[in-house]
């Protein structure tokens, strides 16, 4: 066996050993780490006194030591970001959602007063009995660009409109060029479909939410789902420059309104 043969596989055995001990550091810090903001949460003067001394090693007015923990956690971050494997606890209890919302699409044309639907390929035609398998990295996607539209206690249906709207707004601030891929490939997807249609003059994004019932308390079909507009995007037309190009819905006016590019502290 020649010697190149024997430092390669010593090589590889080097490097797999590396890896493997890497990620279960990785898997324990993280860990730790999640578990260090939960309870942390629970005394808000400990978290903020951590959070502050953080801030203040990254801006190199801290220990080396503490600067070096700071560099270990955006590291641990970064990695989990990067390999797609964040260590997050947030399908348990007690944080359970009421809902679960769905991305559609309403293609529209000038010449039509009709519109065309495409839900998305989660969205289940039975919502009291479901299963989804594959395609996770798309769920993921979309659940990422959903919202949420509910009544907070004791709130006016003005008020609410009011909250909703921010959200469109924050949400279309940070993540308007993902919504514009995402429409762009349902757009494609739709054309393959259908080669002879042209494309649809204008894109409505909706967000279609079903109610999650208590358990063991029957859902109510009939009420299933609500659907609420988020955004329009006119893929022909020529937007201001000084405006985000896509249309943000104004659930207070129930009009889409242009959107100011985001400042720095909204990105």
């Amino acid at each position: 066996m020649s010697i190149t043969h024997n430092l390669w596989r010593c090589g590889c055995s080097v490097a797999l050993g590396t890896f493997i001990v890497w990620q279960l550091f990785y898997l324990t810090v993280a860990n730790g780490l999640e578990t260090l903001e939960v309870v942390t949460l629970r005394y808000p003067e400990t978290s903020s006194a951590i959070t502050k001394a953080l801030d203040e090693s990254r801006a190199g007015e801290r220990s080396a030591t503490l600067g070096g923990l700071s560099s270990v956690v955006y590291a641990v971050d970064k990695y989990g970001q990067v390999t797609e494997q964040p260590q997050r606890w947030s399908l348990f209890a007690p944080n359970i959602n009421d809902q679960t919302n769905f991305l559609a699409c309403e293609f529209r044309w000038r010449d039509s007063d009709q519109s065309t639907w495409l839900l998305s390929d989660n969205e289940p035609s039975d919502a009291s009995s479901y299963l989804r398998y594959a395609g996770n990295r798309l769920r993921s996607i979309e659940q990422n660009l959903t919202l949420s539209f509910t009544f907070e206690s004791g709130e006016t249906e003005a008020a609410a409109r009011q909250r909703w709207a921010k959200q469109i707004h924050d949400k279309l601030a940070t993540d308007f060029d993902i919504y514009l891929a995402w429409t762009s490939l349902r757009i494609e997807e739709f054309q393959e479909d259908y080669p002879y249609v042209a494309t649809p003059d204008e894109v409505i994004l909706h967000v279609r939410g079903f109610e999650i019932g208590a358990p063991g308390q029957p859902q109510d079909q009939a009420s299933l789902p609500y659907c609420m507009a988020i955004a329009r995007w006119q893929p022909a037309a020529s937007y201001p420059r000084e405006y985000l190009p896509i249309e943000a819905y104004d659930p207070t006016n129930e009009q889409f309104v242009y959107q100011s590019w985001p400042s720095e502290s909204e990105q």
